[in-house]
């Protein structure tokens, strides 16, 4: 049971609390009015009527006890006599403190804990300029003391405290020496008490030390903002171990979202180096990263003392927070690909280096530097909330500019930016009008900022989806439309070069042609004259597909020109090769001319084509340098003269060059051992080997003398 001296108190407000979980997290803070802060007693009016207050009498039987005081105050630090602080001592007169109470008003909440009960600091309750040290007594009765008691001191508190009782040093959270505090995250503690004095009184004095660094987390900071409890040992470390499991759940929220994230950041990694020219996912992917290292860092120095206040500043106050908008700037310039507005990232760059520079010299008292007049403090503070809204502001023309390039992933863009926007400049915001900054269902933390970094990344999943699915559909629209001309260009082709219908009664000629792809770039033609000559052309530009489909064309409907006035090898080849000179774009061809009288006479010239069989046997042809390749070539003429029943086969590099799985070629000997065999079969044998290249084969039988 408790028994409590109340004392009228202000009423509190609800607010963040120091360095908490979320104090860790804060993307900026709102600037406050200009600041004198002081390390020692501070004049000013009390906010509570001083008098001799008596102590504070429990009974504790099996119950932990608040003490809600009322507690005496005192700014500044105490003098020390032989090694131990004067104000802690139980004889200590205290009667001309301030009066402080710790008792929670109804409905009062922590905006950022969620808890119930919250206290404000000393900065609310009558000394808004203090800083540094400043003490707390409180004198308490117990009516049955029998088991040794334990003191558990408050989770929420701003930043560092020791506790003495009866005058003897208890404990402390944080690391004091003679220059420096190191700081911590605020965690709950307890520590073990001395037995009460015979009338069962304890004088407990706590030594509160704030970083004036502290005072632009909140308003309201400073001190206590719960009692502390007074109890059994079982009792104080049942109710520790509560808050301590109340803390890690807390968390839960964050690590979900930086699991989501590890996720999620290998994809946009993957999605970058698909296509590395295009830098959006780069940015996404650093932006994840960058909220993964934030999560974790976060959760290392709230879930333990593994990581000082000072450390977790410089990582994520100075050198990670400032980085969060520019990244989303960057991505989202890229996304609605505002070329045109270069001055956007580099102004985004120059913010976030300035808000940096800025944040390191208000936060420079964390860091025990004394770089300027404590009073300056509050002008970086308020600069570096400057240069964080304009880069908001940047974010803000974004989302502008894509609504008109694309209103529908503008207005899908919005929500998780605006919600970003609020993340960053709406804590006071939201406070003011009694609004909590973070939610707690099934005691799980989900902060604003959380509901919006995940929303982002969900929106941008959706708006990848869809532009996906939309390149998809375009670009199989534009196949069909492509396919289309390839079997019109491949319709064409074969019209171009279907051959002459030979009919005499000397020779019979067949023809085999099967390209690699839609269309192809080898190319022939078998045109007669009157008297029985029979002219073969054929030959192989370089390359395939409609490029080298287009030059066939060119030299088809050159070689049936040239046909009309000679059927002259060589002047064939020269005919050819002024036609490629300078319209090849690159390309080559070799091939081969043979004009075949009726009596078996015949004359063929070569220009770099592969030669002919006859009977099985490969012909030996002077070469030449291939078409297009030099302007004025010259070919000579070989001749040849054929007997009856001798048979003739021409073909281009894709039978020799056919390949199977395994890498091998169909090679020479295999083309020279089938090479008597019909054009059909030759074609059809090399096909089924391993098609590479297009494949042409005409074969020539001189029936009669």
């Amino acid at each position: 049971m408790l028994v409590v001296v109340q004392q009228p108190e202000i009423a509190p407000s609800v607010t963040l609390a120091g360095m908490n979980k979320t104090g860790l997290l804060l993307l900026a803070v709102l600037p406050l009015p200009p600041l004198a802060f002081s390390q020692t007693a501070i004049a000013a009016k009390a906010p509570e009527a001083a008098s001799v207050a008596p102590p504070q009498v429990i009974t504790l039987r099996n119950s932990v006890v608040a003490l809600t005081g009322p507690w005496r105050f005192q700014p500044g630090d105490s003098p020390w006599a032989k090694g131990t602080p004067v104000w802690a001592q139980p004889d200590f007169d205290d009667s001309r403190w301030a009066v402080m109470s710790m008792a929670q008003k109804s409905g009062s909440v922590d905006l950022v804990r969620g808890t119930a009960g919250f206290v404000p600091g000393w900065t609310r309750r009558g000394y808004p300029d203090l800083s540094g040290y400043a003490w707390y007594r409180l004198r308490v009765r117990v009516t049955d003391p029998g088991e040794p008691l334990w003191l558990k001191m408050p989770e929420d508190f701003d930043d560092a405290y020791q506790v003495y009782a009866n005058g003897r040093y208890v404990g402390q959270f944080g690391q004091f020496s003679t220059d420096h505090v190191n700081l911590y995250a605020s965690l709950p503690a307890s520590f073990p008490l001395a037995s009460p004095g015979p009338e069962g009184e304890i004088e407990l004095a706590v030594r509160f030390y704030m970083s004036p660094s502290t005072r632009f987390t909140d308003p309201d900071v400073g001190g206590m903002h719960q009692p502390p409890a007074l109890g059994l040992a079982s009792t104080v470390h049942l109710l520790q171990a509560t808050e301590n499991d109340a803390n890690l759940h807390s968390w839960f929220g964050d690590i979900l979202r930086a699991l989501f994230f590890l996720l999620a950041a290998p994809l946009a990694l993957w999605a970058w180096l698909q296509n590395n020219r295009d830098r959006t996912y780069l940015w996404l992917f650093l932006a994840l990263a960058s909220s993964i290292v934030r999560i974790f860092v976060g959760a290392l120095a709230g879930l333990s003392t593994a990581l000082t206040i000072d450390a977790g500043n410089l990582l994520l106050v100075v050198l990670l927070n400032p980085l969060v908008l520019p990244w989303w700037v960057m991505f989202w310039w890229n996304w609605f690909e505002l070329r045109e507005a270069r001055w956007i990232p580099l102004a985004a760059w120059l913010l976030a280096a300035a808000q940096m520079l800025a944040t390191f010299c208000a936060q420079s008292p964390h860091f025990g530097l004394t770089l300027m007049p404590q009073a300056w403090l509050h002008w970086f503070n308020s600069a570096s909330v400057l240069f964080l809204a304009a880069v908001g502001l940047l974010l803000l023309i974004i989302l502008v500019e894509g609504f008109r390039r694309d209103r529908t992933e503008a207005l899908t863009a919005m929500l998780p930016i605006l919600l970003l926007e609020l993340a960053s400049f709406g804590l006071y915001l939201l406070a003011a009008f009694n609004i909590p900054y973070e939610f707690f269902p099934f005691g799980i933390g989900i902060s604003i900022s959380s509901v919006s970094s995940t929303l982002m990344v969900l929106v941008i999943c959706a708006l990848a989806l869809r532009r996906f699915v939309r390149t998809q559909v375009r670009e199989q629209l534009a196949r069909q439309v492509i396919d289309q001309d390839l079997e019109q260009a491949k319709q064409l082709q074969q019209r171009v070069l279907v051959p002459e219908t030979i009919a005499s009664k000397v020779f019979t000629v067949e023809s085999e042609y099967r390209p690699a792809q839609t269309v192809g770039g080898d190319f022939f033609q078998t045109l007669s004259r009157p008297d029985g000559t029979l002219l073969v052309v054929i030959g192989d530009v370089s390359g395939k597909g409609v490029s080298a489909a287009m030059l066939v064309a060119v030299l088809v409907g050159a070689i049936r020109n040239q046909a009309e006035h000679s059927f002259d090898p060589p002047a064939m080849l020269e005919t050819l090769n002024r036609r490629l000179i300078g319209r090849s774009g690159g390309h080559f061809a070799t091939c081969l001319a043979a004009e075949i009288s009726p009596d078996g006479q015949m004359g063929i010239a070569n220009a770099g084509h592969i030669p002919p069989y006859l009977n099985g046997k490969e012909l030996d042809l002077e070469g030449s340098l291939p078409l297009g390749v030099a302007d004025g070539a010259e070919y000579s003429v070989q001749t040849i003269i054929l007997k009856p029943a001798d048979r003739l086969t021409f073909m281009t590099d894709g039978v020799v060059e056919a390949t199977n799985p395994a890498k091998e070629l169909f090679g020479f000997d295999r083309t020279r051992a089938i090479s008597n065999q019909h054009a059909a079969a030759i074609v059809e044998q090399a096909q089924t080997f391993g098609q590479e290249d297009d494949i042409t084969v005409l074969g020539v039988e001189f029936a009669v003398a």
